[in-house]
């Protein structure tokens, strides 16, 4: 195993125990909503927006974690007609594109948490900037996870072009 295999595998993998957690304690806080409400007529007044804030963080790290294993939305139609160095350009091609559109995409998160992360939210009183600076740590991951990919492709010596994608 190459180091770029053990950074990818190591931070997929606590991406995944990070997701798992909030998909667990989502289902907890749901279970526990329910019971109250249609068992004692009561609710947990913080309760939904935790749950906003949780969806949040894993919808950020879940799209980090799919363009880390290849999983993302894709079109590979044309990507499969091809074989050899064509398909290493192609390979290469998606991985900057998904690269530069996360790398906008955090980079534009930035000025929007800097003016908007000093408000607190309504009803648990956090700054929001605890939830909004998930954005641009899912986008450098997913950036991180392009870095890699397009370093292995690049690296490839497989005359077919590999099976790397991003």
């Amino acid at each position: 195993m190459t180091w770029i295999e053990f950074i990818e595998e190591w931070t997929r993998k606590a991406l995944e125990a990070a997701i798992t957690l909030f998909f667990f304690c989502i289902l907890c806080l749901t279970v526990t909503l329910v019971v109250l409400r249609y068992g004692f007529n009561s609710s947990l007044i913080w309760g939904s927006e935790a749950m906003n804030f949780l969806f949040i963080y894993t919808t950020s790290l879940g799209a980090a974690a799919a363009v880390s294993n290849g999983s993302h939305i894709k079109i590979s139609f044309l990507k499969d007609m091809t074989r050899g160095g064509l398909r290493k350009i192609l390979d290469f091609t998606g991985c900057l594109l998904v690269f530069m559109i996360n790398a906008v995409m955090g980079w534009f998160s930035l000025p929007w948490i800097a003016s908007a992360g000093g408000f607190e939210s309504p009803v648990m009183r956090l700054p929001m900037w605890i939830v909004q600076v998930i954005i641009p740590l899912g986008c450098g991951l997913a950036c991180l996870f392009c870095l890699l990919h397009m370093i292995r492709i690049a690296a490839c010596d497989d005359p077919e072009g590999g099976n790397i994608t991003c």
